[in-house]
């Protein structure tokens, strides 16, 4: 197994130009990746959700179905690779494995798909200069960091935004700064 890893890797390398150059996205296209309109997100958070459904009553209890199935089901991977793809709702679910910013981006899109107009994909700066990607919304007033790609409880991160960024941190590392944020509305890019 050991020499089929190190031949893609290899392949992967080999063309990573050429595979960076087709995934590139507009502004426009990375919007809409997070609209929840996509069928796969659309078929996916029917089942966390009755038929009789309410953002304002149950919203919460549906989020907490989805980013606990998002959680155990669909497994974080560090790819470390040199490309910059992006895998399709439909993909993450057959594969069930994706890296930070893909599993941020179907999160988001699965929030926005039960309502939540205030959930962004936001791309951070850790401490060790690494990039990583989470979900921030707000919910009854109070900031929430949702972060599927790694073991949290669905509130652990919530409270006053000032407060819920002191707490946070991935793999030890705290919040260094913000590169990009973005939902269907908007796209921020933080330029030093």
């Amino acid at each position: 197994m050991d020499s089929t890893v190190r031949l893609c890797r290899y392949l992967l390398d080999k063309y990573a130009d050429i595979i960076n150059e087709r995934e590139k996205r507009t502004i426009g296209e990375i919007k809409s990746l997070v609209d929840g309109k996509d069928l796969s997100v659309q078929s996916f958070v029917a089942d966390f959700k009755d038929a009789a459904y309410s953002f304002s009553s149950d919203y919460e209890k549906s989020l907490g179905l989805v980013f606990d199935f998002i959680k155990k089901e669909i497994s974080f991977v560090d790819a470390d690779l040199n490309l910059n793809y992006w895998l399709e709702p439909r993909e993450i679910l057959e594969v069930k494995v994706a890296d930070d910013e893909d599993l941020a981006v179907f999160l988001c899109a699965c929030l926005k798909a039960l309502g939540d107009d205030t959930a962004e994909v936001i791309i951070a700066e850790l401490d060790n200069l690494k990039t990583h990607a989470f979900v921030g919304t707000e919910i009854n007033g109070d900031f929430v960091i949702l972060d599927p790609a790694q073991e949290h409880a669905l509130f652990e991160y919530r409270g006053t935004k000032v407060d819920v960024l002191k707490k946070y941190s991935f793999e030890k590392q705290k919040i260094k700064r913000f590169l990009y944020r973005f939902n269907s509305d908007k796209y921020e890019q933080f330029l030093e």
